[in-house]
């Protein structure tokens, strides 16, 4: 697949700012501040330093789809270590201090197939995939951080007859959720959206994000900036698109490039920290798929 970026004036997107407590230069996403925009403010596709293996999350096994609280003190992700594909998760004291020894999410896991897990920024609700009956995407909350998670519910809302729906992102104000699709009426996987004015409402039926999807696999979506910026998986590779307002179509995407994309790699499921300035994502640059973060560069 082969993208054209364009041009943008519209005044919106992300702007930069010293990151609270410490001497590194952070990416706040969101809208400018005050002064800020203007011609050519439109956010620029989003580049980072060398990835480094999250060593301590990783196995001889696969694992994939990192999602992470707000606060980075908690990830959860997808590892088959123990045979079959499961929900594993891992806490640290604070955020940069290495991840402690990860476990299987029990009270989430089934005899079937659970990944692609989506955590809420609060750390008290979590969406993921499930292959259990009926297979879908399910929801289960819990009351505190210390507290386990409570029994999971299908989502019935982002069911699609015939269709597997995968890979769920919810983004950080609730109010819309991201998924791969894959049915008789898509080329592979395709990505789409739904939406709800509140949390406590119901969804929207799944619309495709047309003018992303093409003729590669397009998964893994994670939405942020309020829905106007995304990142992807097409292919084998990560991407990145913007658009000017919620209502608005996304602009082509973009490949993010080396050194987060490389050749002959499978670089997917993004999942970007809450001011942007730490991206987690699976590679098999080792041969087989680990979990890796990459930050961005001080400007």
């Amino acid at each position: 697949m082969r993208w054209q970026s364009r041009g943008s004036a519209v005044a919106w997107g992300l702007w930069l700012a010293l990151g609270a407590g410490c001497g590194d230069q952070r990416v706040v996403i969101g809208a400018f501040a005050p002064g800020q925009g203007g011609a050519g403010g439109a956010p620029e596709r989003p580049v980072f330093d060398p990835a480094m293996a999250l060593a301590e999350l990783n196995s001889d096994a696969r694992e994939e789809d990192p999602t992470a609280t707000g606060d980075l003190l908690e990830i959860y992700f997808m590892s088959d270590r123990d045979g079959d594909r499961d929900l594993w998760m891992s806490r640290r004291a604070a955020a940069g201090s290495p991840w402690g020894a990860p476990r299987a999410v029990g009270e989430l896991n089934s005899d079937d197939v659970e990944d692609t897990p989506s955590v809420s920024d609060d750390g008290l609700t979590i969406w993921f995939f499930s292959a259990r009956e009926p297979a879908g995407i399910w929801r289960a909350e819990r009351v505190s951080r210390e507290a386990p998670w409570g029994a999971p519910a299908r989502v019935d809302a982002l069911d699609v007859p015939e269709t597997e729906v995968m890979s769920p992102h919810v983004d950080a104000a609730g109010l819309r959720v991201a998924v791969g699709l894959r049915g008789p009426s898509t080329a592979g996987w395709d990505i789409a959206i739904a939406t709800r004015q509140r949390p406590e409402d119901g969804w929207s039926a799944l619309a495709p994000l047309t003018e992303l999807n093409g003729p590669d696999d397009e998964h893994a979506p994670f939405l942020f900036d309020e829905g106007r910026q995304i990142l992807f998986r097409s292919g084998g590779d990560l991407f990145w698109a913007r658009r000017p307002g919620t209502d608005a179509a996304f602009e082509a995407p973009e490949p993010l490039g080396e050194p987060v994309n490389l050749p002959d790699e499978r670089d997917t499921d993004p999942h970007l920290s809450r001011d942007g300035s730490v991206l987690f994502f699976a590679s098999t640059r080792t041969g087989v798929a680990d979990l890796y973060e990459a930050r961005r560069p001080a400007p």
